[in-house]
This record gives C-alpha cells, sequence and structure tokens, in this order.
C-alpha cells in the first residue's frame, strides 16, 4: 500500500496554495480552554470529513467564544489551511442536560499518573509484526512515546505528531541509545496490520522507530495511558476523544519528562534527549 504517512507529510507541509477547505459542524461544547484558545467539542459526524469524536478545536480570537458555555448545543465552522486548523463562526442553538455518561469522557484513574522521576511500569503490546513487545526489552535505553491513533483527519493534530516522531527518528537514527515509538490507543480499529499499512514503508528507514497497538492489551494500554497522562474516550462508541501525549522514558523505565497535546517543538525536544544521552550519560 502506499506510504500513507509521506502522503501525510506532502499534504502537511507543501499544500501551499491550495484552497482551504470549510466544514459545517454540529457539536455540544465540553470545555473551554481561554489560555490556550481552544474549545473542546463532542460534534457529530462531519460528513466527507470526519466521524463523530471529541476534540479540540483551536479558536483565532477568543472573544468569538465569549458567549458559549458548557453543554451549549452549538453550529460552528471548521476551516483547515494549509498548516493549521481553526473553529470559528459559532451559534448557539439549544442547551444538552448537564448528565453525562463519565465513560465516555475523563475517566476516574485507577492507577495516578507518574511524576518525574518516578518508574514506569513495565507494559506489553503488540508490535507491526504480532509479536508481544514489553517496555523492558529497551531497559538501559531511552525511549520516546507518543500516543496517536490512525483515524485523525486533522493535519496539526495525530498526523503532525507522527510528522514530529520522524524528525526525531532522523535526528537521532546513527545512534542505539534511544528508541521512538508511537502507541495507538484505538484499541479496536488500529491492529497491527492497519498501523503496518500507514506506517510500516517511513519507519523501515529507521530502526531506532516503531509503531505498537493496543488491540487486545487494554489492561497494559490504560496503565501506561494513565501514568504518562494520555486521556482518550469514546472508542468502543466510534466518538473518540483524546488530549494527546508524549513522553521521555530513561533507563529502567524512569519518567523524565512529557509533553501534552500537539504542538511541542521538535528541536526542542530533540535538544533534550540529546542532553540525556550524549551530556549525562
Amino acid at each position: 500500500m502506499k506510504n500513507k504517512i509521506i502522503y501525510l507529510l506532502v499534504i502537511f507541509i507543501y499544500s501551499c496554495g491550495e484552497n482551504n477547505k470549510t466544514y459545517n459542524v454540529n457539536g455540544v461544547v465540553i470545555n473551554i480552554d481561554k489560555s490556550e484558545r481552544s474549545i473542546v467539542v463532542d460534534h457529530d459526524s462531519i460528513p466527507g470529513f470526519m466521524m463523530p469524536m471529541v476534540m479540540p478545536f483551536n479558536v483565532k480570537n477568543i472573544d468569538a467564544v465569549k458567549g458559549l458555555s458548557l453543554n451549549d448545543s452549538i453550529h460552528f465552522k471548521f476551516t483547515i489551511t494549509d498548516k493549521s486548523s481553526y473553529a470559528h463562526d459559532f451559534v448557539v442553538v439549544g442547551k444538552r442536560s448537564n448528565e453525562t455518561d463519565e465513560d465516555d469522557f475523563w475517566e476516574d484513574d485507577e492507577y495516578k499518573e507518574k511524576k518525574i522521576g518516578e518508574e514506569i511500569s513495565n507494559i506489553t503490546l503488540i508490535n507491526l509484526d504480532g509479536k508481544e513487545v514489553n517496555l523492558d526489552q529497551f531497559e538501559d535505553k531511552y525511549i520516546f512515546i507518543s500516543f496517536i491513533f490512525t483515524r485523525c483527519p486533522v493535519p496539526n493534530m495525530c498526523p503532525a505528531v507522527v510528522i514530529k516522531n520522524g524528525v526525531l527518528a532522523r535526528k537521532f537514527k546513527e545512534t542505539d541509545k534511544i528508541k521512538f515509538i508511537m502507541i495507538s490507543f484505538d484499541y479496536i480499529y488500529d491492529t497491527p496490520e492497519v498501523l503496518g499499512s500507514y506506517y510500516s514503508d517511513a519507519i523501515s528507514n529507521f530502526p531506532n522507530w516503531t509503531a505498537w497497538s493496543s488491540v487486545g492489551k487494554i489492561s497494559d494500554l490504560y496503565t501506561l495511558s494513565s501514568e504518562i497522562g494520555c486521556e482518550y474516550w469514546g472508542i468502543e462508541k466510534n466518538n473518540i476523544g483524546h488530549n494527546l501525549r508524549s513522553a521521555l522514558i530513561g533507563p529502567r523505565r524512569k519518567l523524565l519528562n512529557t509533553w501534552e497535546g500537539d504542538d511541542w517543538l521538535a528541536s526542542s525536544v530533540g535538544k533534550e534527549i540529546d542532553y540525556y544521552i550524549n551530556v549525562l550519560k
């Protein structure tokens, strides 16, 4: 199958000059983060673009959401440019009951998020060959983990995280001191075969870059994601929401740092990795 990640990279970087695409969206306000200029919406299916999902939308001007409240039912427009995406033209059409199913949103964690310096559990997932793999295989190495899922179509979210992982894998291609692992939290759809169809052509050029599936390993996935601080929900209802999270783990599974979302810079993360593996040693 044609290399989908290379295709995403081309679309993400070289589509300047193409017309922006704008979609009409219906959904319910879950959260408004003025400091990050974003709004989390539980939205219906966007025809021709995206399945139902709970996700954050960037807002260019935070004044545009001044009149919105939690649980408002809204209509708005979602525009995707060559390098970003943003929501605008919000219209309130009603209000949903505040009674929500916690399984759909943030779950009560059985496992607490680990603090920097604490030890991450040794979990077992599935590699692209369908074989079990675990973190202790890299006991004396550094590991950079990013959570992703293949069905995310927004260029500045999961695909951007994948691209940044590729940049880091290239930067550290000549060393065996670090491994870059993309882990899908979509434990229903993202089988090793699906992940391979998206990423195998790209990562085959990098011995330090791989992807792991969580299909059949929900308990291990939940343990790792909780300890790192990655939150996701709605997988079984095909209404996926997430916060995305990447983490640097040192030898003997020591948590060194985490990065939330998709706006971290590969250059700054690369400098931190270089400091750990080449300066501290």
